[in-house]
């Protein structure tokens, strides 16, 4: 299937599918507003649960991926973690409607399931491999388990699909960075975090001796110039 034929074969499928859903959406409309036969259809895909995944990678790629490969990826893994915990906050109605029929039918499609899950798998290995690095390199503490870290990422990220899929309010971007910023910064071993613990009450106890300095400054200026005002008085 040529190229321009295929992207106008997915438009056509993501358009009926975020209309109808998936049980409602048909092999033949599909094909009608792609200017296409169904013959054409089958030849390339099974059926719809074909159909919805190739869709739904069209329509969301695969974000660890995409980020990964273009040519401003960051190259460290704290800074790669931390843009996919912002981008979170940046949904696609589109995309998440057919994230969305895709879930649903897969709870009724078994095959459509298994598919899924291969996906999953495959963002997951991804996700894995970077922890595991992050790990060797001293980056990430060895203690942690890189199945449940990997677990824990991926339920926040659709965690977050499924509040925009409801239209929930999403938090302030710098107040949501912050969260993913300190919850990076736990993953990090035991004295980093200790250190950055100290430098943090470091500067804390600086800035409020300072504070406390210029207070009292402040308050020995205030009795001198009262002292000579009252001695004026007093002449």
């Amino acid at each position: 299937m040529a190229d321009d034929t295929k992207a106008r074969l997915l438009d056509a499928a993501i358009e009926v599918f975020g209309e109808k859903g998936y049980q409602g959406a048909g092999v033949a409309e599909i094909a009608r507003r792609a200017d296409l036969t169904t013959g054409a259809i089958y030849s390339q895909y099974r059926g719809k649960a074909d159909l919805l995944l190739e869709a739904l990678t069209a329509r969301i790629p695969q974000e660890l991926e995409r980020l990964l490969s273009s040519n401003d990826a960051p190259s460290e893994v704290t800074s790669i973690l931390a843009t996919l915990g912002s981008d979170l906050l940046v949904g696609d109605d589109q995309g998440d409607g057919l994230m969305l029929e895709t879930f649903a039918a897969a709870r009724r499609e078994p095959d459509l399931a298994d598919r899924l899950r291969h996906r999953l798998a495959d963002e997951e290995r991804q996700m894995a491999k970077l922890v595991d690095e992050a790990k060797a390199d001293g980056v990430f503490d060895e203690a942690l388990d890189t199945d449940a870290v990997v677990r824990f990422c991926h339920s926040v990220g659709l965690g977050m699909f499924l509040s925009r899929s409801l239209g929930l309010p999403m938090p302030d971007p710098q107040n949501w960075q912050l969260v993913i910023d300190r919850v990076i910064a736990s993953a990090m071993p035991a004295e980093s975090s200790a250190s950055s613990s100290l430098e943090s009450s470091v500067s804390t106890s600086t800035s409020s001796t300072s504070t406390s300095s210029n207070a009292q400054a402040g308050s020995t200026d205030s009795a001198a110039i009262s002292l000579v005002e009252d001695s004026g008085a007093s002449l």
